[in-house]
């Protein structure tokens, strides 16, 4: 009976003992500073400049933020990442949490640096920054632009920010990548990595348009969204070398695989157009010489005839060609030709010997695009089939 006894008082005290520590815990989270986008600037000075964007938590249910749109902002500048880190930190009145940033945010100055790479390891070397960040580059000031966040249709930043990307990524206006993918590829000898490239309205960058048209900035955009996130950013050998616009951005998502459909203006009609299955990509080496290929099928629910096919192909074939080539010219590689290229090698050394880099950047591609129309009145479907050299 004794026994008993004691066995049901040790389970009543670690009974008690969790619910106090579940209370505990709970009651911590006010006291939490939850960073959900942290921007990364060059100061006046040379100093690294940290700005952190925190949610006011508390005023709704314990935990929450606030459904008002209350957002602070916290500095720290240090003469390198941990100097920095640590004065954000002596900033922040609160226990800095990292565990939910949705974006980390670097200015284009910064990123086009010759030690960034360097710099983007350290920071992915602290905890939690690593696997749940995407990543962007700014043109501008990343801390004007973490400074002009705030919730638009939702109620909290933290489900905006990640639903706002996932979203442009679909469209393709942006690289669907995160900040971890960014920091692999920029480490890997085989490809390269891209960044979402955004700006706030009022800065100077392409138009989110179909290819092939020149709109100005923010034509025919009406938002209360100050922030803009169209094109992505290019790097090479870990700091950025160039820039991809929107509509050239949508091209690369098609190379990749990662776009759900493809507005496309030829001869001044709209169409839209939806990939059918993952482009091929391949390599043919010969002599020290590289020949790019790939091979893109896609379909049209648009009224179209034979001869508009045959345009359209042509038209996207020599969009693709200048999209590959342009980057080609600064040797930045994030298609996914590497890959294909390496089976050619047995071993690492053997990669590494035959200079893919230079092959890469002087090598020929042709484009082969295929499209044919579904459209619903009709129980035929017109294939036809361009090939093209650039």
């Amino acid at each position: 009976m004794r026994i008993r006894r004691l066995i049901a008082l040790l389970a009543l005290i670690a009974l008690s003992a969790l619910a106090l520590g579940g209370c505990h815990i709970s009651g911590e989270l006010e006291n939490q500073a939850y960073v959900l986008a942290l921007g990364i600037d060059r100061a006046a000075d040379g100093q690294l400049l940290l700005n952190a964007r925190v949610p006011q938590i508390g005023k709704g249910k314990p935990g929450e933020e606030s459904s008002g749109g209350d957002y602070l902002m916290f500095s720290g500048t240090g003469y390198d990442w941990p100097q920095a880190l640590d004065a954000l930190e002596r900033a922040t009145p609160r226990q800095m949490n990292l565990s939910h940033i949705g974006m980390i945010v670097v200015s284009e100055a910064l990123a086009r640096e010759d030690g960034f790479g360097g710099l983007i390891a350290r920071v992915a070397g602290t905890p939690h920054l690593y696997t749940t960040a995407r990543f962007a580059v700014c043109a501008g000031q990343a801390s004007e632009f973490i400074c002009a966040m705030k919730t638009v249709i939702g109620t909290r930043l933290s489900s905006e920010i990640g639903a706002m990307l996932d979203h442009y990524a679909r469209q393709g206006f942006i690289p669907d990548g995160s900040f971890a993918d960014a920091c692999y590829l920029s480490r890997s000898i085989y490809g390269d990595p891209v960044a979402i490239l955004c700006r706030l309205a009022s800065g100077d960058a392409p138009a989110v348009s179909m290819i092939g048209l020149t709109d100005s900035p923010d034509t025919g955009i009406q938002s209360p969204m100050q922030q803009r996130y169209e094109g992505a950013a290019l790097f090479r050998q870990g700091r950025m070398v160039g820039a991809l616009d929107a509509g050239q951005t949508r091209l690369l998502n098609l190379v990749r695989g990662s776009v759900e459909a493809l507005p496309f203006e030829c001869d001044g009609k709209a169409f839209t157009l939806t990939p059918e299955g993952r482009p091929h990509l391949g390599v043919e080496m010969e002599d020290g010489d590289a020949v790019l290929s790939l091979r893109v099928r896609l379909a049209t629910l648009d009224d179209v005839c034979a001869e508009d096919i045959r345009r359209l192909e042509a038209r996207l074939a020599s969009s693709l060609i200048d999209v590959i080539q342009y980057c080609q010219r600064f040797g930045a590689e994030p298609f996914g030709f590497s890959e294909a290229a390496a089976g050619h090698f047995a071993t690492v050394p053997d990669w590494l010997a035959c200079n893919w880099q230079g092959q890469y950047s002087r090598a020929d591609v042709t484009v082969r695009v295929q499209i044919h129309s579904t459209q619903a009145q009709t129980m035929t479907t017109r294939k036809t089939g361009g090939l093209h050299k650039g």
